[in-house]
């Protein structure tokens, strides 16, 4: 799949239903929701428009937990875009809302050609998972004895009445301990002693739609989206670009990084694993970077030797994962989560430039308007990093480039 769009998508109309209200369905005039390697949960806002003579009916949201503050958002009658001829996922997008307030967003004319309203009211819904945040409510106590992570979460996310969308199993079984821990607490202190089977490492674990995904970041990077980028046609601004390079040079090395333990039994020192599997493509040049100039030590909390190697190499490969780091906006294509992987093309007079290469997903935010041109044509806001050096196609292992 490439991206270099100059159209939109059909025609089509974003509504809401919200689960205390009994005037549905609602016009949503802005959507937006946002996936990132670091979040737990989509998080998402809505803009809807009520009519003034139902405020009171609105307010009834204050009587409800907010675990049954419930809102379906969905596109009608499809989201379909003609340049990429593909049908997106229409809805219901399934939240409960965590908060919300009247805002001084403005009404047009066009906003209310869609409705009776004589008036209206515009609120701000902020939104996340249903599931996640039931997962947030309580702590437990609870052991899982000789289980690989993955089974500890397919576990915990079953006896949250979820089910698994995206999910790559682990290789490893510990003894682990949920001791008075909420749900994704216990999820989330296990993601660095996450290890798939093929050795892969960066897993996350996010909540959407009432599903849940759990696998390394880039585990579509087979078939990575593509992005074409003219730097002589695309205005300066639209993307930025930045790296932590300094950081890296410091603390990446893997001759000079070791995890230890200061436990009874164990004191040794664990050197991390090299990086099996990177962003980039391998058929690009390949150069040396990142020198080792002094021993950094860091402490693990857990004395399984194993554990502690997966731990280390999991930090190593995160530091180096922020080589390169670059932000831009594009028109929407829906569907794209932390688990794909972005390829940008970037020329100039034909000639490739700084920022060719393929990437992680950091962050991604859709923008949806009330209908495929009004406010605004959908678009999303990509932030991305790779272990590519900021100058060009690098193999972020071994002697500085000199």
């Amino acid at each position: 799949m490439s991206s270099n769009l100059l159209s939109t998508f059909n025609p089509f109309k974003t509504y809401a239903k919200l689960s205390w209200y009994d005037n549905n369905p609602v016009i949503v005039k802005l959507f937006s929701y946002q996936l990132s390697q670091y979040s737990p949960s989509i998080y998402a806002e809505l803009l809807i428009i009520i009519d003034s003579d139902n405020f009171n009916d609105f307010k009834n949201i204050d009587s409800f937990s907010i675990q049954d503050r419930l809102v379906d958002v969905w596109f009608e009658p499809e989201l379909y875009h003609p340049s990429l001829n593909m049908t997106f996922f229409p809805g219901p997008f399934q939240f409960c809302v965590i908060q919300y307030e009247f805002t001084n967003f403005p009404l047009s004319d066009l906003d209310l050609s869609y409705s009776n309203y004589n008036t209206g009211k515009v609120i701000s819904l902020k939104c996340i998972d249903p599931i996640f945040y039931q997962m947030t409510l309580d702590q437990k106590i609870t052991d899982f004895p000789k289980s690989t992570i993955s089974d500890v979460v397919k576990k915990i996310v079953s006896n949250n009445g979820s089910t698994l969308k995206e999910f790559t199993d682990t290789d490893y079984a510990y003894n682990w301990l949920q001791l008075q821990m909420t749900d994704y607490e216990m999820i989330r202190s296990m993601l660095p002693y996450s290890r798939a089977t093929d050795k892969s490492l960066l897993y996350t674990f996010f909540m959407m739609n009432k599903e849940a995904y759990f696998a390394p970041i880039g585990t579509s990077n087979l078939a990575p989206i593509k992005f074409n980028i003219d730097m002589i046609k695309n205005a300066e601004g639209t993307f930025k670009t930045f790296d932590m390079k300094p950081f890296i040079e410091k603390y990446g090395s893997i001759d000079s990084l070791y995890s230890t333990h200061n436990g009874f039994s164990n004191f040794e020192n664990v050197v991390p694993t090299a990086m099996n599997k990177q962003s980039y493509s391998t058929t690009k040049n390949e150069n040396k970077q990142h020198k080792g100039i002094a021993t950094r030590y860091v402490p693990t909390g857990v004395e399984d030797k194993t554990l502690q190697e997966i731990y280390i190499s999991n930090i190593r490969h995160r530091m180096h994962a922020f080589s390169r780091i670059i932000a831009f906006e594009n028109q929407a294509i829906p569907e794209i989560t932390p688990l794909n992987c972005i390829e940008m093309i970037s020329e100039e007079d034909g000639n490739t430039k700084e920022l060719d290469g393929i990437y992680y997903i950091l962050e991604i935010k859709y923008i949806f308007g009330m209908t495929n041109k009004h406010p605004l044509i959908p678009k999303m806001i990509l932030t991305l990093s790779s272990e590519l050096d900021s100058k060009g196609m690098q193999k972020p292992e071994g002697k500085a480039v000199v």
